[in-house]
């Protein structure tokens, strides 16, 4: 079955975005419950806004919200130029759980892929998965992301495990052409 239209949109941090991004990460406890050991809390939507990886600014910090149709059914965060220029590093890509198993998830990924592309300054994205999420790695590989064999240590609060990283090549030339972007 087909999941409708899928769109991503940059948000801005308005109050009306803020409230669904906050329903969104309320509605996928088991996120929460996998990473943290507690439920979403209620200031989520406001740390995943901004977080931020040290040395790098909000200039290249990009939430999405990810919409099926009017109604916000996802989040993703990205991080342009880190943990290197060349990268973009996916902090979260979660959807609503009553909205899961319906390919929105794998969508709203190829739609921010090509923002990436768009940007013209990273060749791969870079995400991490704590390994008491791992039922998300096959996920991650039928996107075309593979280990990239480094492995960190994890901790927040109750949860001690280990972050898994994977890395996923972005391919700079323009579709059908073989020609290479401008900074590609």
């Amino acid at each position: 079955m087909s999941p409708g239209p899928v769109t991503i949109r940059l948000l801005l941090g308005e109050r009306s975005e803020m409230a669904e991004l906050q329903r969104v990460i309320e509605e996928a406890p088991t996120y929460a419950q996998l990473v943290t050991g507690v439920p979403p809390g209620p200031a989520d939507a406001q740390s995943t806004f901004t977080i931020l990886p040290e040395g790098k600014t909000y200039e290249d910090k990009f939430v999405f919200g990810i919409y099926r149709g009017s109604e916000m059914v996802g989040c993703a965060d990205l991080i342009r130029g880190y943990p290197d220029a060349a990268t973009a590093y996916l902090g979260l890509l979660l959807v609503s759980e009553k909205h899961q198993d319906q390919g929105i998830g794998r969508l709203a990924f190829h739609l921010l892929e090509e923002s990436v592309r768009g940007w013209r300054t990273c060749d791969r994205i870079r995400t991490a998965v704590v390994w008491t999420n791992d039922r998300v790695i096959p996920f991650l590989k039928g996107l075309g992301f593979e280990p990239t064999g480094e492995i960190k240590p994890y901790r927040y609060g109750s949860v001690a495990s280990e972050s898994i990283l994977f890395e996923k090549s972005l391919d700079l030339r323009l579709p059908n052409t073989g020609l290479e972007r401008a900074g590609g």
